[in-house]
C-alpha cells in the first residue's frame, strides 16, 4: 500500500495533539482513563498484590497504577493484561491519596489526628485507623471519622480481632483487599516530620505480613525509602523485597505506536503499518501485548525509521549521529538511565510541532532536538513541582561547562550564595528544603549535590567529575562539548 502524503500529516498532526499535561492522580479529575491504560510486560510485578512495595520517580506511573487499581472497570481490564495475579479478586480501598474529599485520605485528613508533637506510636496509630477504615468501606460500611476511628487502631486486641475476622471472611470467599497508599511525599513539609511517618507507614507494611487476605500496597518515590536517616530493623528486607517501576525503550515506543493505532490517526497509521506488512491492533491485541509492536524491538525500529528517517544526520556519515529509534532514549535518560513516558512523549509531541513536514516523513532529527529542549523544560518543571529548590539549585550553574570538578561546581554555588537562599526560601515558603540540618550544624553545599545525585539531576564519573544528564542540563542551560545546545 502506497502511505500519501495526507498520511503523514494526519500522523504528525496526531502525534502534536497528544496532551503535553498527562500528569495522574489516583482519584479525581486527574484519574487514569480506559483509553490511557497501557500495560507493560515490565510492570506486572508493580500489581501483583503480594508485592507491598512499587519505587518510582516522577512520571514513572505511580499513580497511574494507584488509580487503575482503585477503580473497578480499570482493574478488570487490567486484569485482562496481568492474568496471574488475580486483580479480578480483589477490592481495592485507599490508605492515602494526598488528595483530600469523600474518596480521598490528604495531609489535612493526616495532620487532624496527627499533632506537631506526636510520637512513632501515634503515626501508627493513624495508619492503622486507614486499615481499619478500608475495611469498613469493603463490607459497604460507613466508617467513622479517621480521628474516631484512633482507639480502636491503639487498642492492639481489638484491631488485630477486625483485621483477622476480615482476612478469614476473605479467605471463604477467595477475595483480597487491598489498601493502596499513594503520593506519600505529600504526608510533610519537614524532614522529622517526613522520617516519622515514613517509618512508622513502614513498620505498618511489616506487620501487615501476618495477613494473607488483607493487603496493603505502597507507591512511593526511591528517595522516600532510600532515606538513611530511617531506623527500623526489617527496612532492608523491604527494600529489597521493593518493586521499582520502570519503563524500558521497547515498552515506550509500544506506548507511542499504541496511541497511533487506537486513538491519534488509526486510518492514516494504519496506511502506515500495511505499507510496512504489519497488522492495525484492536485494543485487546496491545492490551495483552500480542501485537508486535507492543514488544518487537527490531519492528519498532523499522517502524521508526519510516516515521523519521534512521539517522540523526543526513549523508554518507549520518550514521555517526545516531539511530533516530536510540537518540530520544539516551538523551531523555536521567542518572538512574531511565526514562518516563512524559518525557518520552514529550519529545515526540515537540518534535512533531516543528518545522514544516518532511518529505514522506513525520519527524525530523532537528525536530527530535527540538522536543529535547521541550521535553528537558516540562521535566525540570515538573521536577520542581516535588522539589521546590531545585530550579534555585540549577539556576546558579548555568552557563557551566560539563563535565566538571567538584570544587568548580562547588564554588558556584558558593560565589551565588544559592544554598543560603534555597534553605531561606524554604522555610519562608514552609517546603521540605533538599536536607535536613541538624541543629548546630551549619549546611555545605555538598549536601546539595549529594540531594541533587540522589534524585537523579547529577552524577560522579569514573574520573571523579560532575555530570549532569541532557534531560536536565539542556533546560539549565548548562554546556556540554558536542552536546544538544541549551534552550
Amino acid at each position: 500500500m502506497t502511505v500519501a502524503a495526507s498520511d503523514y500529516k494526519a500522523i504528525r498532526d496526531a502525534i502534536a495533539s497528544f496532551p503535553t499535561d498527562v500528569s495522574t492522580d489516583a482519584i479525581g479529575a486527574q484519574a487514569p482513563t480506559l483509553d490511557e491504560l497501557y500495560a507493560p510486560e515490565t510492570h506486572a510485578a508493580a500489581l501483583d498484590p503480594t508485592a507491598p512495595i512499587v519505587m518510582g520517580a516522577r512520571g514513572t506511573g505511580k499513580s497511574f497504577w494507584a488509580g487503575v487499581l482503585g477503580d473497578d472497570t480499570l482493574r478488570a481490564t487490567a486484569a485482562a493484561a496481568y492474568p496471574k495475579h488475580g486483580l479480578s479478586k480483589l477490592d481495592v480501598q485507599f490508605g492515602y491519596t494526598g488528595i483530600e474529599g469523600p474518596a480521598g485520605i490528604g495531609r489535612d485528613k493526616l495532620d487532624q489526628c496527627i499533632g506537631e508533637n506526636a510520637t512513632g506510636d501515634d503515626a501508627r496509630a493513624f495508619f492503622w485507623a486507614t486499615i481499619l477504615r478500608a475495611i469498613d468501606l469493603a463490607n459497604e460500611r460507613k466508617p467513622p471519622s479517621l480521628p474516631l476511628l484512633l482507639p480502636r487502631a491503639r487498642d492492639v486486641d481489638q484491631r488485630e480481632a477486625t483485621i483477622a475476622g476480615m482476612d478469614e471472611a476473605l479467605k471463604k470467599n477467595d477475595k483480597t483487599l487491598l489498601v493502596v497508599y499513594d503520593a506519600l511525599d505529600t504526608m510533610a513539609m519537614s524532614w522529622p516530620r517526613r522520617r516519622l511517618l515514613t517509618q512508622a507507614l513502614l513498620e505498618v507494611v511489616w506487620a501487615m505480613r501476618a495477613y494473607r487476605r488483607v493487603r496493603v500496597k505502597l507507591f512511593l518515590r526511591p528517595d522516600q525509602i532510600e532515606d538513611d536517616a530511617l531506623h527500623f530493623v526489617e527496612l532492608p528486607k523491604l527494600r529489597t523485597g521493593a518493586v521499582r517501576l520502570a519503563w524500558t525503550g521497547t515498552d515506550l515506543y509500544g506506548l507511542l505506536f499504541a496511541r497511533l493505532a487506537l486513538g491519534g490517526a488509526p486510518e492514516p497509521f494504519q496506511h502506515l503499518l500495511s505499507s510496512l506488512r504489519f497488522e492495525h491492533p484492536t485494543r485487546e491485541q496491545v492490551l495483552k501485548r500480542q501485537w508486535t509492536l507492543t514488544h518487537d524491538s527490531r519492528h519498532q525500529q523499522e517502524l521508526m525509521t519510516a516515521l523519521s528517517g534512521p539517522y540523526m544526520a543526513d549523508g554518507a556519515f549520518g550514521y555517526k549521529k545516531g539511530k533516530t529509534y536510540d537518540w530520544p532514549l539516551k538523551h531523555l535518560a536521567d542518572a538512574f538511565n531511565e526514562v518516563t513516558p512524559r518525557s518520552f512523549l514529550g519529545l515526540m509531541i515537540g518534535a512533531a510541532q516543528h518545522g514544516p513536514l518532511p518529505a514522506n516523513k513525520v519527524l525530523t532529527p532537528k525536530g527530535m532536538q527540538h522536543g529535547l529542549r521541550v521535553a528537558s523544560k516540562t521535566r525540570v518543571d515538573q521536577l520542581h513541582q516535588e522539589f521546590p529548590w531545585i530550579k534555585g539549585a540549577l539556576r546558579a550553574l548555568s552557563g557551566l561547562l560539563l563535565p566538571a570538578d567538584e570544587a568548580q561546581v562547588v564554588a558556584v554555588w558558593q560565589r551565588a550564595g544559592t544554598l543560603a537562599a534555597i534553605m531561606d526560601d524554604a522555610r519562608a515558603k514552609e517546603y521540605l528544603p533538599p536536607f535536613h540540618v541538624a541543629a548546630g550544624r551549619t549546611p555545605d553545599e555538598r549536601g546539595l549535590y549529594i540531594a541533587m545525585e540522589r534524585i537523579g539531576v547529577m552524577f560522579r564519573r569514573k574520573d571523579d567529575r560532575i555530570d549532569m544528564p541532557d534531560l536536565f542540563r539542556v533546560a539549565a542551560n548548562l554546556l556540554k562539548k558536542g552536546g544538544t545546545a541549551p534552550i
